[in-house]
């Protein structure tokens, strides 16, 4: 039985376009966006120190961590229907302000206390705002650079945003070292800086409006929730792109919980160590392959590149597996899995941001995004609990390798696609 309805095939979605010089409204709108990535980068600084902040200097439990990995993405439940709404209204530049502003800013009242369920209850607000301004963020994208330079620009706009997420990450780490009371001008300047980012991102979409096109007959609930489906069974290449997303969005999670124990626990890393691995090791690749990717992305299928880019990154829990192994030289190979993980997550964040415009008909961007976003929070309700229960019943090396197998079968599934549109014509 399939689980999609078959589609004959057509011709390629996503053939190779002509360079074209850069307009000067494009170059306006990417200074605006450097300064939305300048500020959201400071923030992430923060964010990346999250987990380890809340182990080894607030005496988190396994549990607690498992829900914090859980927060980011499932506050994310949302989204499709918040981002529907956006497309038939199309006042992103309010929607984005106001979820930026109001969201993020309550993060600073870290600064009066050390409660980890206080921690878990302002980040669920935090990272709430993701579901509008992630999805907004790609409607702004589309329409405000061209087909010809969309990828590459966003490209740099992620080396940018790492460009200053990687120093914010290791000072950040340093002064926790130097004085652990500094979390709490940290999570100041998280909250800052991430409304910042909200504020430039609405700046871009003034003016901008929903370019929609006529919708079916209906109205409520019910019915969009039928039109989601709608979605998946007319766009077949779209479903399995998600379908695949989705396994290696388990990998991916599913590890989270489990690596800062493994950090303390095993490798007895301190702040300023874990900080350059995740902050510093794990950024690098996202800072120098983002434009490099950007463009690839441009002349290459979406199901190749994501599934090329899910094979790297299977070495990055694999590595992690060798160091619970292997304990004398753990880490050294504590610091290999975040090069693995740099590469891949570098053309992952692409990936992960860009391809659903390149599924999505005009005047639906956010609604294909928000759908997407959405399908993030879903796999975010058991896959970090599915690697809580792993660590416990059978040990790091398990957890590790479990998540390695699922990106090696996300990124075959992935490439097995490419091929079977490619031998029937759908792909040039």
């Amino acid at each position: 039985m399939r689980m999609f309805p078959r589609m004959p095939s057509r011709p390629d979605r996503f053939p190779r376009r002509p360079r074209s010089p850069i307009g000067p409204r494009e170059v306006s709108c990417f200074r605006m966006h450097l300064l939305s990535a300048v500020s959201g980068g400071i923030s992430m600084g923060v964010v990346i120190n999250h987990e380890y902040i809340a182990v080894n200097g607030l005496g988190a439990s396994p549990w607690q961590i498992t829900a914090l990995t859980m927060i980011w993405p499932v506050s994310n439940f949302l989204s499709v229907f918040i981002n529907h709404w956006l497309d038939g209204r199309g006042r992103y530049d309010r929607a984005v302000l106001i979820s930026g502003v109001l969201a993020r800013l309550p993060v600073a009242l870290m600064v009066f206390t050390d409660s980890v369920n206080v921690m878990l209850l302002l980040l669920t607000f935090f990272f709430a705002s993701n579901s509008v301004i992630l999805p907004a963020q790609n409607s702004i994208i589309k329409r405000r650079y061209s087909d010809s330079h969309r990828a590459r620009l966003y490209g740099w706009w992620v080396s940018i945003f790492t460009l200053f997420s990687l120093p914010v990450a290791l000072l950040a780490g340093a002064l926790l070292d130097m004085d652990f009371q500094y979390y709490r001008l940290l999570f100041v300047a998280e909250a800052v800086f991430g409304a910042g980012q909200a504020i430039f991102l609405s700046v871009m979409a003034r003016g901008m409006r929903a370019e929609v096109a006529p919708r079916s007959p209906g109205s409520g609930a019910v019915h969009f929730l039928r039109s989601l489906w709608e979605v998946f069974g007319k766009d077949r290449d779209f479903a399995w792109f998600e379908t695949y997303f989705f396994l290696y969005g388990i990998a991916f999670l599913m590890v989270l919980p489990v690596i800062p124990f493994f950090a303390t626990e095993r490798l007895g890393l301190d702040y300023e160590q874990y900080a350059v691995a995740k902050g510093v090791i794990g950024q690098l690749g996202i800072l120098f392959l983002s434009p490099m990717l950007g463009v690839r992305l441009e002349t290459l299928h979406p199901f190749r590149f994501t599934g090329a880019v899910c094979l790297v990154l299977a070495l990055y829990p694999l590595s992690l597996a060798l160091g619970s192994w292997l304990p004398s030289a753990g880490t050294l190979l504590f610091y290999s899995a975040f090069v693995f993980y740099a590469m891949g997550m570098a053309g992952i964040k692409i990936s992960w941001d860009i391809s659903s415009l390149q599924f999505a008909p005009e005047g639906q961007e956010a609604t294909y995004q928000g759908l997407h976003v959405t399908l993030t929070a879903l796999r975010a309700t058991f896959a970090p609990i599915l690697g809580s229960l792993l660590l416990y019943f059978g040990g790091y090396a398990q957890a590790f390798l479990v998540s390695s197998g699922f990106f090696v079968l996300a990124g075959v599934l992935f490439l097995r696609r490419y091929r079977i549109r490619k031998v029937q014509g759908a792909i040039a």
